[in-house]
């Protein structure tokens, strides 16, 4: 009886770790790496209600009306035919209402899952160095954060590839 039990906390407990299918047909990415960008950015968006985004001096005052992210496929794809192009300077496509980050990072490693975490960390930490008794505007210097940060954004789509040696890696949020 004990076993029974064992095995079934097992696959309960099993089941919660499990990965979210996003059934998403973009065959260059996988759910894994759909879970890194989403869950980072998801984490970082809460430090904006909770009052814990960090400024030059301090914490930035609460926001609100800050939405969970989820995860989009139709966005992915978009932001995959960006990556394909290696290109830095690419952008987001016109007359769609979204916003894009983009980083392309020269690979030192095959191992390219930390650098999905690093990217969005990026991204987000260029709001550190402002002035915390102000509201941060969408400027030039803050455009990645404004992107992610976008309160009442409700989906994101990243994607990544390999060019040559660099990873270029975009996300698309639905504005």
């Amino acid at each position: 009886m004990q076993l029974a039990s064992a095995v079934i906390a097992l696959f309960v407990v099993g089941e919660i770790a499990a990965t979210i299918d996003y059934q998403c047909w973009n065959f260059k990415s996988d759910n894994t790496i759909r879970e890194k960008y989403l869950n980072n950015i998801n984490k970082h968006r809460l430090e904006i209600p909770s009052g814990n985004l960090q400024g030059k001096s301090g914490n930035f005052p609460k926001g609100k009306n800050v939405y969970k992210l989820f995860w989009d496929c139709l966005l992915e794809n978009e932001a995959q035919k960006v990556v394909d192009k290696c290109d830095e300077n690419a952008k987001a496509p016109e007359g769609k209402d979204v916003a894009m980050v983009l980083k392309k990072q020269p690979l030192t490693t095959c191992n390219t899952n930390p650098l999905f975490k690093q990217a969005v960390d990026d991204w987000w930490k260029v709001v550190n160095g402002e002035d915390n008794t102000k509201i941060p505007t969408n400027t030039a210097a803050l455009k990645s954060f404004a992107t992610l940060a976008y309160g009442t954004a409700t989906r994101v789509g990243c994607a990544q590839k390999n060019c040559n040696g660099d990873l270029y890696m975009a996300c698309m949020v639905y504005k």
